[in-house]
């Protein structure tokens, strides 16, 4: 199939006079996920991984994706058809310029490519004059036939005992950035920005509750909002009020040639916002003034009542998560249950709390070889059952009206090995390492990011993803601007910040071991300290697999940590554990070990 389509996709470089054709895993918004219609890269590879490219050249063609997904794709994508290359080592504008040829021209859709990244690739281009060229015509859009058709869902209000700040509040604050950056206005284009600045949510994509929207705001508060006028109630006019003027989603292009007339400055995030629009304002007479989004910070760092909301989510998520893990271990085994109806089994208790709003991200539900594959995502071809034999990685999360979660667990199924143990426990101990880390103010995620290694580093192990990402509310999942990471970065982490800690072990085509918690960054008040100081309030509740421990390489300062742990746990979740065996199950597993 996918050789068909490659046949048909060459077939119009002539068309468009190009030599090549650049194909991004992204939307107008660069959003995580996409919808159906957009998973353009998926149908010309069978790729489903969540980030990834395709350069398509007239002889060769070349998947891009990084450590987490080279297995993935390896079990996914024709390899005669499209030569894997892992980002870690190789970049796609790399690749490409060791393969394009003087005087050729490489296509891509500038509503899909960022400014910033479009700037990357001419740059370079330009030494062997060859050439990236903007192509409003997407090619595959011209081949995808039958592509499928979205929805019309209503926009929602995000209300302020759950926000914490009204978006007038929030606009303000923005307007007085934006007089220091001595601009005009600013143009908005990540959807999460839009719709945390608006306290608006939608359910324009599975895995985030968002309604698709660009934003334009002005140095005097006035704010212009572009969505599907199909999708505004009269309840979300009134709630955006006066100072909020609603266009339709395709009047972006319009209003912003509109500004040009006199000369304003205007910021724009080059990282974040489609090439098309940055030219669309560049050609019409408007000044851009490149600068990172001015709402990322403010919606990474939580307010009190977004951080209450969070913990009380997290108190739903932890008890449907143990009576899941009680269900594995208790029952699923005996009743021959596949990975597939694991997931529908923790869907189902979730939501039982009426305040669920649905799944952060697809469930990874993954035994044995599957949990080697950090991102698997179980199909009805490759669905298995759970044998009371190797382990279970379980990676999933949900939205409730007032917060998020993300959560890993690794369960044994039967009798763990003595390295199956190794490997867990050095796993723990990095991520204990990482919750009881005190830091100054300053510091960086790149910065600790060796602390949740260093136990695998020992033993000459590693893991090929970062060790934490932020968070958002009701939002996306994974959220910028910090994270955890190999990767350097100018963004310090700072109260009110919400981060996974996943450090993770995985031996390819035998199994995998990842250990999730979220955590809230709090400040921490040493007497006599010459530094603010700041360390993790951990949010997730729920057990770790003791069985999976191997005791003589734990300090007594971890499973002390360990204990405090299970303890909060057993305390914060117990009047939510439902059925005599499941609440007699949670109270054994979260016994202290002994010192």
């Amino acid at each position: 199939m996918s050789a068909q389509k490659l046949i048909l996709l060459r077939g119009l470089f002539d068309q468009f006079g190009l030599d090549g054709y650049l194909v991004l895993k992204a939307n107008k918004h660069q959003c995580e996920y996409l919808r159906p219609d957009e998973e353009r890269l998926q149908w010309l590879t069978n790729f489903s991984g969540s980030a990834g490219s395709v350069i398509v050249l007239k002889n060769k063609a070349a998947l891009f994706v990084d450590g987490r997904y080279t297995l993935q794709a390896h079990h996914e994508v024709d390899k005669s058809l499209f030569d894997i290359i892992d980002t870690t080592y190789t970049s796609p504008l790399n690749w490409l310029m060791n393969h394009v040829s003087s005087g050729e021209k490489t296509g891509v859709d500038p509503w899909l490519i960022t400014g910033h990244t479009f700037k990357a690739y001419q740059k370079l281009l330009k030494e062997k004059e060859a050439s990236l060229l903007p192509v409003d015509q997407n090619l595959i859009d011209c081949l995808w036939q039958n592509k499928p058709t979205q929805p019309v869902h209503k926009a929602v209000i995000h209300p302020l005992e759950v926000s914490g700040l009204s978006h007038d509040e929030k606009i303000e604050s923005l307007t007085e950035r934006i007089k220091e950056k001595d601009a005009d206005g600013t143009l908005i284009t990540m959807v999460e920005s839009v719709n945390w600045l608006f306290n608006i949510r939608g359910h324009d994509l599975d895995y985030m509750p968002v309604v698709f929207s660009f934003a334009f705001v002005h140095k005097d508060g006035r704010a212009t909002l572009f969505m599907d006028l199909e999708k505004v109630t009269d309840e979300i006019r009134h709630h955006l009020g006066e100072k909020v003027t609603i266009q339709s989603y395709q009047a972006i292009l319009s209003f912003l040639g509109g500004l040009g007339h006199h000369k304003p400055i205007i910021l724009v995030d080059p990282v974040l916002s489609p090439l098309k629009l940055i030219t669309t304002l560049e050609e019409t007479g408007s000044r851009v003034l490149c600068a990172d989004d001015l709402t990322l910070l403010p919606k990474a760092c939580k307010n009190p009542v977004e951080i209450r909301g969070m913990r009380e989510t997290h108190l739903r998520d932890g008890a449907a998560l143990t009576m899941f893990l009680h269900w594995v271990i208790k029952e699923a085994i005996n009743q021959k249950v596949t990975e597939i109806e694991a997931v529908q089994k923790l869907y189902e208790f979730r939501a039982r709390f009426p305040t669920f709003w649905g799944d952060s991200f697809p469930t990874i539900s993954a035994v044995s070889a599957h949990g080697a594959i950090v991102h698997y995502r179980v199909t009805p071809s490759t669905d298995c059952l759970l044998e009371a034999d190797g382990l279970y990685l379980v990676d999933s999360g949900a939205h409730y009206h007032d917060g998020s979660t993300d959560v890993t667990r690794t369960i044994v199924l039967g009798k763990p090995t003595p390295e199956q143990k190794d490997r867990f426990t050095r796993v723990l101990k990095g991520h204990i390492a990482l919750a009881q880390l005190i830091f100054p103010q300053g510091t960086t995620g790149g910065q600790i990011d060796a602390f949740a290694r260093s136990f695998l580093w020992q033993a000459g192990l590693d893991y090929a993803h970062g060790t934490g990402h932020g968070v958002g509310s009701v939002m996306n999942i994974h959220e910028g601007p910090q994270r955890i990471s190999k990767s350097a970065s100018t963004i310090s982490l700072q109260p009110g910040m919400v981060v996974s800690n996943e450090p993770g072990y995985y031996k390819a085509e035998h199994y995998g071991i990842r250990l999730e918690n979220l955590a809230v960054v709090v400040s921490v008040d040493i007497p006599g300290a010459e530094h603010p100081m700041l360390g993790f309030e951990t949010l997730t509740l729920a057990p770790v697999d003791v069985r999976l421990i191997d005791h003589t390489l734990m300090t007594s300062s971890e499973i002390k940590w360990l204990n405090e742990y299970h303890q909060y746990v057993h305390d914060a979740l117990a009047p939510l554990i439902e059925g005599v065996n499941a609440k007699k199950w949670f109270y054994d597993v979260t016994q202290p070990l002994c010192l």
